[in-house]
Protein backbone atom coordinates (compact mmCIF):
# COMPACT_ATOMS: atom_id res chain seq x y z
CA UNK A 1 0.00 0.00 0.00
CA UNK A 2 2.79 2.45 0.87
CA UNK A 3 4.54 1.67 -2.40
CA UNK A 4 1.31 2.44 -4.28
CA UNK A 5 1.12 5.93 -2.74
CA UNK A 6 4.79 6.92 -2.70
CA UNK A 7 6.27 4.80 -5.45
CA UNK A 8 9.28 2.55 -5.24
CA UNK A 9 11.61 2.92 -2.23
CA UNK A 10 15.04 4.15 -3.37
CA UNK A 11 18.44 4.39 -1.75
CA UNK A 12 21.10 7.03 -2.26
CA UNK A 13 22.80 5.03 -4.99
CA UNK A 14 19.57 4.61 -6.98
CA UNK A 15 18.67 8.30 -6.72
CA UNK A 16 22.20 9.24 -7.79
CA UNK A 17 21.91 7.00 -10.85
CA UNK A 18 18.40 8.25 -11.63
CA UNK A 19 19.51 11.92 -11.50
CA UNK A 20 23.00 11.30 -12.87
CA UNK A 21 24.64 12.71 -9.74
CA UNK A 22 27.31 11.64 -7.31
CA UNK A 23 26.05 9.86 -4.19
CA UNK A 24 27.69 12.50 -2.01
CA UNK A 25 25.62 15.20 -3.74
CA UNK A 26 22.41 13.24 -3.17
CA UNK A 27 23.24 12.90 0.53
CA UNK A 28 23.96 16.64 0.76
CA UNK A 29 20.62 17.55 -0.85
CA UNK A 30 18.47 14.73 0.55
CA UNK A 31 15.89 17.09 2.09
CA UNK A 32 15.53 19.12 -1.11
CA UNK A 33 15.04 15.84 -2.98
CA UNK A 34 12.22 14.69 -0.70
CA UNK A 35 14.33 12.16 1.19
CA UNK A 36 14.57 11.24 4.85
CA UNK A 37 17.52 10.36 7.00
CA UNK A 38 17.06 7.39 9.29
CA UNK A 39 20.21 7.08 11.37
CA UNK A 40 22.98 6.56 8.83
CA UNK A 41 20.61 5.63 6.01
CA UNK A 42 18.93 7.91 3.52
CA UNK A 43 15.54 6.82 2.22
CA UNK A 44 13.77 8.20 -0.83
CA UNK A 45 10.51 7.38 -2.56
CA UNK A 46 10.26 7.73 -6.30
CA UNK A 47 7.15 9.95 -6.36
CA UNK A 48 8.52 12.19 -3.62
CA UNK A 49 11.78 12.76 -5.52
CA UNK A 50 9.84 13.67 -8.67
CA UNK A 51 7.48 15.96 -6.73
CA UNK A 52 10.39 17.71 -4.98
CA UNK A 53 12.15 18.39 -8.28
CA UNK A 54 8.97 19.63 -9.95
CA UNK A 55 8.12 21.84 -6.98
CA UNK A 56 11.63 23.27 -6.90
CA UNK A 57 11.62 23.91 -10.65
CA UNK A 58 8.35 25.84 -10.40
CA UNK A 59 9.72 27.85 -7.47
CA UNK A 60 12.87 28.67 -9.44
CA UNK A 61 11.05 30.01 -12.50
CA UNK A 62 11.04 33.72 -11.53
CA UNK A 63 14.72 33.59 -10.65
CA UNK A 64 15.42 31.84 -13.96
CA UNK A 65 14.06 34.94 -15.67
CA UNK A 66 16.26 37.09 -13.43
CA UNK A 67 19.31 35.00 -14.32
CA UNK A 68 18.59 35.52 -18.01
CA UNK A 69 18.38 39.28 -17.44
CA UNK A 70 21.64 39.15 -15.49
CA UNK A 71 23.31 37.27 -18.35
CA UNK A 72 22.15 39.90 -20.83
CA UNK A 73 23.49 42.67 -18.58
CA UNK A 74 26.82 40.86 -18.22
CA UNK A 75 27.13 40.44 -21.96
CA UNK A 76 26.38 44.12 -22.42
CA UNK A 77 29.00 45.12 -19.81
CA UNK A 78 31.70 42.83 -21.18
CA UNK A 79 32.36 45.14 -24.09
CA UNK A 80 34.33 47.68 -22.03
CA UNK A 81 37.28 47.39 -19.71
CA UNK A 82 36.02 50.30 -17.65
CA UNK A 83 34.45 50.57 -14.23
CA UNK A 84 31.86 47.77 -14.59
CA UNK A 85 34.18 44.96 -15.67
CA UNK A 86 34.89 43.75 -12.10
CA UNK A 87 31.18 43.78 -11.29
CA UNK A 88 30.48 41.70 -14.39
CA UNK A 89 33.05 39.12 -13.29
CA UNK A 90 31.48 38.89 -9.83
CA UNK A 91 28.02 38.48 -11.36
CA UNK A 92 29.29 35.78 -13.73
CA UNK A 93 30.76 33.83 -10.80
CA UNK A 94 27.53 34.26 -8.80
CA UNK A 95 25.49 32.85 -11.69
CA UNK A 96 27.83 29.88 -12.00
CA UNK A 97 27.35 29.07 -8.30
CA UNK A 98 23.54 29.25 -8.52
CA UNK A 99 22.93 25.60 -9.36
CA UNK A 100 26.35 23.95 -9.29
CA UNK A 101 25.02 20.45 -9.75
CA UNK A 102 22.34 21.13 -12.33
CA UNK A 103 19.70 19.67 -10.05
CA UNK A 104 16.97 22.15 -10.70
CA UNK A 105 17.63 23.48 -14.16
Amino acid sequence: MLEKELGKKLGTKEVAQYLDLDEKTVRSYYQELGGMRLGRRYVFFEKEVINAIQKRTKMESPSAERRETDRENIQHEEGGQGVGSRDAEKARKRLARGDRHGLFG
